[in-house]
């Protein structure tokens, strides 16, 4: 008891002290006792000006923090990316190592102990690019420049330091860097997600496809309240030597208001597009790790393979049937309305094989998720190019045009619920090489996903999971494979499927 009062009283000396020294001098009174007041600020669409365009193809989206330019045969979204979606959303892992931090567009959680609290490291806007009509299309993110209403001119950054007209993040980060084998690990992982995220001017964006990518530029100070983003010589057509000939320019407009970051307990995530996740009001159940998921899973299959449904998805069933209560039952279709509304998930599996999509069944896609339906689909072409792939993300665009202004497409964020609703994923399960020839393909290390009212409806990957999910590639070759990990991440989808649509409903 002695040894508390004793401390106690050198605390409330030591706090009395601190008082009486700097109560005159209030700068370093709030540093030393409190962290430094701050207001931090967002950028949204500033519909005022955006209106004086006197131009019908922009727009706002539904919850007025994306800006549109809409020409019916393209469509280019423009987004601010805030500091906490960047690290709570986008990169929470990156975004955990204080100093040491790989998320490349913030500071991560280190703080400033000369400020007292964590700085802006970059302003980043999420552009997206969809093609509907046009042979090709692209953007030049270096053509891209910022003007504020104080006087401010800034271009983008590029990404490599040899290929950049002004400057790079690769030079930037170079400049940062140490001597040491952990900065050396800490360069080349912001790089890795730099070169994986930030636009740059490469393959054109072709019909029926949508590429997303971040834009960089320098931060602003606190009292700008306007800036002008122009997307200078936008590529809109291509001449017969296969060169940019046909460009438009498309300017946005953003005002700076306060921002409050949401409330852990509400279960919000800032730009998040699925309000499902646990906690918020329309709360998804989490299992435990040990239950058995329940629920009627209605499958309809869709696939260039030739095995009879039975056949083909028996390795599923098996996995079902011992480690979950799913009650399965599946036929193969070709998306006709019968077949889709006796089903809740469409499962779309591009093996070898061209396959293709009529606007007829995109037409039955949409209603198909109207009605609370889910679609999974996953490629596992062997060859470098796939057209099947291609084939799939066109499907899905023009599945998405039809649901309207309520669709949203983007990486699936590493909190998601299908992610830890039933197992826990950390990381995406791995893909197999001995199973497919993956050399020479771009194997993405993320799931897309489209979302529409606040619900993710489609989840999209390259990974060729469909090799755990069906009787893919010979048995012999499968043989003693373990593809738990892969059929877990797809009962989660399915738990999830069946449970966001009861909160639709």
């Amino acid at each position: 008891m002695y040894r508390r009062n004793i401390i106690a009283f050198v605390f409330i000396a030591a706090v009395f002290f601190l008082t009486a020294t700097f109560g005159g001098c209030d700068p370093v009174y709030h540093y030393v006792v409190f962290p430094p007041q701050r207001i931090e600020y967002t950028l949204v669409p500033n519909e005022t000006f955006m209106n004086a365009l006197n131009d019908s193809s922009y727009r706002l989206s539904s919850d007025r923090l994306t800006a549109i330019y809409d020409r019916k045969d393209f469509k280019v979204e423009v987004k601010y990316m805030t500091d906490y979606q960047l690290n709570n959303v986008e990169f929470p892992q990156e975004s955990q190592a204080g100093q040491y931090s790989t998320n490349p567009f913030t500071y991560g959680n280190w703080v400033d102990p000369v400020l007292g609290y964590t700085p802006q490291r970059f302003m980043v806007f999420k552009i997206t690019v969809y093609n509907y009509a046009g042979s090709k299309i692209n953007l030049d993110p270096e053509s891209c420049f910022l003007t504020s209403d104080r006087g401010d001119f800034l271009y983008s950054y590029g990404r490599e330091e040899k290929n950049s007209r002004y400057h790079s993040l690769e030079n930037y980060f170079k400049k940062l860097k140490g001597t040491s084998g952990v900065d050396d690990d800490v360069f080349e992982s912001r790089m890795g997600i730099v070169r994986r995220t930030v636009h740059y001017l490469g393959k054109p964006v072709f019909r029926g496809d949508v590429r997303d990518g971040l834009i960089v530029f320098d931060p602003l100070t606190d009292e700008v309240e306007q800036v002008k983003l122009d997307l200078k010589n936008f590529i809109v057509g291509y001449d017969e030597n296969n060169q940019p000939s046909e460009f438009v320019n498309l300017t946005f407009f953003f005002k700076r208001v306060p921002f409050t970051p949401p409330n852990a307990q509400q279960g919000y995530v800032a730009g998040r597009t699925d309000s499902l996740s646990a906690g918020s009001r329309g709360k998804i159940s989490q299992l435990d790790p040990n239950a058995r998921p329940t629920g009627e899973i209605k499958l309809a299959v869709r696939t260039t393979n030739v095995l009879p449904a039975e056949q083909l998805m028996k390795p599923l069933e098996d996995y079902l049937a011992e480690t979950t209560n799913f009650k399965l039952s599946f036929l193969k279709t070709n998306l006709l309305p019968a077949e889709l509304k006796a089903s809740n998930v469409l499962m779309i599996l591009a093996d070898e094989g061209q396959m293709k999509f009529s606007p007829e069944q995109e037409k039955n896609a949409a209603d198909f998720i109207r009605n609370g339906g889910m679609i999974i689909a996953d490629e596992r072409s062997t060859s470098t190019q796939s057209e099947n792939w291609q084939a799939i993300n066109n499907f899905l665009t023009n599945v998405g045009a039809l649901l309207g202004e309520n669709v949203s497409t983007s990486r699936i964020p590493s909190d998601h619920p299908i992610y830890s609703i039933w197992k826990r994923f950390d990381v995406l399960p791995p893909v197999d090489p001995d199973l497919q020839n993956v050399h020479g393909r771009v194997i993405y290390d993320f799931l897309s996903g489209m979302f529409y009212e606040n619900r993710l409806v489609a989840v999209v990957s390259n990974r060729g999971y469909s090799i755990a999910w069906g009787a893919f590639n010979t048995a012999e070759v499968r043989a003693g494979k373990d593809f738990t990990r892969q059929r877990e991440l797809l009962s989660n989808i399915f738990y999830y499927a069946l449970e966001s649509k009861k909160i639709k409903n």
